[in-house]
């Protein structure tokens, strides 16, 4: 005879059922949230990704770190040939990638102002996903055997030291010290009768390559280090703008010099890190030269061992920079008596966009707004053409302003070359298909850059190609051109025809 189940008992399994599914179905939104915005799988799952890997690899990995943005593009485009001809769809140019990996966040853009110039440039390096992406093919290229030892012996080494350092009983923290005294007693015996044999080969070998392993995720780390660091000093920063000032604490700590982002989990990590790094450093230093000296290892693996302590010192450093900068900013801004002007300027934009969100109800979207804004004496110019203002690139601590420089006048060709550098020289093309026009009484693009050299590279031809449009006439066929990039390389297209038959005005 069969067990009835009461409707009370069918109704609380599906509660436990649902409950049970709606915590599946979150977890599948959360990972599908990460395939969608997590720059590791967003590099992982585009159309084009043995090649990014490759490219980012070979220009950022390792201890190429950073690079200026033009020349990471100009560097992709050298390689894309190549990549073409084995078999690669990349259609379009170096600056086409660049500007798509950064928009994933797989680079991240910063500001830099080099040493040997007035003048900051933009540099581009891997962001923590691509380090975290780059890292994954690298152990699925080359994978680990299947049982390692030493890795074994890591982990268990790792839980031994673990439950005896977190025993909260003293006395089994003492038998457990007596007990690797004992045994470092017996090694000292072993090794005083000269009956203790140095690592094999093959052992030594394999620990070393777990020490490289376990260092290769470090770069990741400190880069997600970098982007807490900047997510807290935005999180600061908002606070200081949202608060009223009246009897503010958090305001008071900053003006005193209270180091908020020290204080957060990223800052005291990276405070832990670096001191340890400091005092391991001579006593690493001379691990690696001994390793280096007896166990023999790829030249890649030896290269790697050998750059590790200095790029890992380099990062540190940089880190701490970037914090006692955002630091020194972030007091710089409450201390210049502005936070006022920001606070009422803040409060400004909130209320204009509460009355936006109210008015959307009764306003249909495109009404047109009959207000008339007064111009000022300032003539309105391209975004473009602003350079923002940088509190963090000023001296916090300058006991005063330097005395302002005597202007030292300038000369037309640096104007020239510097507009050279971000627009095309219409004039000297110009010059070039007159020229040839008056030779040969017509011209082409591919006969003027026969005659004259690209002197900007790309930006000669497209040029060219521009004037040709405006002023020449199309034959309906094509012509292949050809020009050196202006790092030398060749390049080469095909364009269709135009003709000049008469001097360009």
């Amino acid at each position: 005879m069969g067990t009835a189940s009461s409707p009370g008992d069918g109704a609380a399994a599906r509660p436990a059922a649902g409950h049970g599914s709606g915590r599946r179905g979150q977890a599948a939104r959360a990972v599908r949230a990460l395939l969608q915005e997590h720059p590791a799988w967003v590099l992982l799952r585009s159309r084009n990704a043995a090649a990014a890997v490759v490219l980012l690899e070979r220009h950022l990995g390792a201890a190429r770190r950073r690079l200026p943005v033009e020349q990471l593009a100009d560097r992709i485009d050298d390689d894309i040939p190549e990549l073409r001809r084995a078999g690669f769809e990349l259609p379009y140019s170096g600056w086409f990638y660049v500007s798509e990996w950064i928009d994933e966040g797989v680079l991240v853009r910063r500001r830099a102002a080099p040493a040997t110039s007035d003048t900051a440039t933009e540099t581009v390096e891997l962001s923590d996903g691509a380090l975290v992406a780059l890292r994954f093919v690298a152990r699925l290229g080359r994978p680990h055997p299947a049982v390692t030892p030493s890795r074994l012996g890591a982990v268990l080494d790792g839980l031994h030291a673990l439950a005896d350092e977190a025993d909260p009983d003293p006395e089994a923290r003492l038998e457990s010290l007596l007990e690797q005294r004992a045994a470092l007693d017996a090694r000292i015996e072993r090794a005083r009768r000269g009956d203790s044999a140095p690592l094999p080969p093959e052992a030594a070998a394999e620990r070393a390559r777990e020490v490289l392993a376990l260092a290769g995720d470090i770069p990741a780390d400190l880069a997600r280090v970098r982007t807490e660091l900047e997510r807290t000093d935005r999180e600061l920063r908002r606070r200081l703008l949202e608060s009223d000032g009246s009897r503010d604490t958090f305001l008071d700590d900053i003006y005193r010099g209270v180091d908020h982002l020290a204080e957060s989990e990223a800052g005291r990590g990276l405070v832990a890190f670096r001191d340890l790094l400091r005092q391991a450093e001579h006593r690493a230093q001379d691990d690696v030269g001994r390793v280096l000296d007896s166990v023999h290892l790829a030249p890649p693996e030896a290269s790697a061992l050998r750059r590790l302590l200095p790029t890992l010192q380099d990062a540190a450093d940089e880190l701490t920079d970037t914090m006692t900068a955002l630091r020194r900013a972030l007091q710089r801004m409450v201390r210049s008596g502005e936070l006022p002007a920001e606070r009422a300027l803040r409060r400004l934009l909130g209320e204009a966009q509460d009355a936006a969100l109210a008015a959307a109800a009764d306003v249909p979207a495109g009404t047109e707004m009959r207000l008339t804004l007064r111009l000022g004496d300032v003539a309105p110019r391209s975004p473009g053409g602003f350079v923002p203002h940088n509190p963090g690139g000023e001296d916090a601590e300058a006991p005063e302003a330097a005395p302002a420089a005597a202007p030292r006048p300038v000369s037309l060709t640096a104007l020239r070359a510097m507009a050279r550098d971000s627009e095309i020289d219409v004039d000297e093309l110009r010059g070039h298909v007159n020229d040839v026009v008056d030779g040969a009484g017509r011209a082409t693009v591919a006969s003027v850059l026969a005659a004259h050299p690209a002197t900007q590279g790309a930006a000669s031809v497209v040029g060219l190609l521009t004037l040709a449009e405006e002023h020449g006439t199309t034959t309906g066929g094509t012509e292949d051109v050809s020009w050196r990039s202006s790092r030398g390389v060749a390049r080469r297209a095909v364009l269709p025809q135009h003709q000049f038959e008469e001097r360009v005005p």
